[in-house]
């Protein structure tokens, strides 16, 4: 588990410079070295999130569509200190925001992604989607994967309409990581 300064490190390493350019994490070589990226950044993200309500023992992360890279997000629960249990949807499920602390969206047919954030809108479902780099499809976070690098854009309209709350200091550099949303 990572100390609170390493952590901030982490994730602060992962966000863009004030001058707009992203400053992106490097991913080690080797099999599997994605998608335990893509654990820790959203292990990070997790970590500056805030849920209405008292805080929980364990974090609910449901996948939903084709996810590349969700084979080890229980590993998320390394970086927020605290289990993070992963469960898998089916795409259309209605169930989303009672089971869920977390969507993680893979990829959908036109309009999956959509449907899947509006019905979690006004409950306490932190976003993150695995294939909008651009971050217009509606969810709170998206994730820029390339094969040796990840980063992250967020939606500052997705978030300000969301229950979680996420720390600020991460919602100030979004401007200079280019979100128009």
């Amino acid at each position: 588990m990572l100390t609170p300064i390493a952590l901030i490190a982490y994730l602060f390493s992962t966000l863009p410079t004030a001058a707009g350019f992203p400053v992106r994490t490097r991913i080690a070589p080797g099999p599997d070295q994605q998608a335990r990226a893509v654990a820790r950044m959203v292990g990070g993200i997790i970590s500056y999130t805030r849920w209405p309500g008292e805080p929980v023992a364990a974090t609910r992360l449901c996948v939903m569509g084709k996810a590349r890279f969700a084979g080890r997000l229980d590993e998320a629960g390394q970086v927020v200190g605290r289990t993070v249990s992963v469960n898998y949807l089916a795409v259309g499920a209605t169930t989303v925001g009672q089971g869920c602390d977390v969507l993680y969206l893979g990829t959908m047919a036109a309009g999956g992604s959509q449907r899947a954030i509006a019905s979690i809108r006004g409950r306490g479902v932190l976003s993150i989607a695995e294939s909008d780099p651009s971050c217009r499809g509606g969810a709170m976070f998206c994730l820029e994967i390339d094969p040796l690098e990840i980063s992250f854009r967020l939606s500052v309209d997705a978030i300000s309409r969301g229950t979680v709350r996420v720390d600020p200091r991460v919602l100030r550099l979004s401007d200079a990581n280019g979100d128009e949303s």
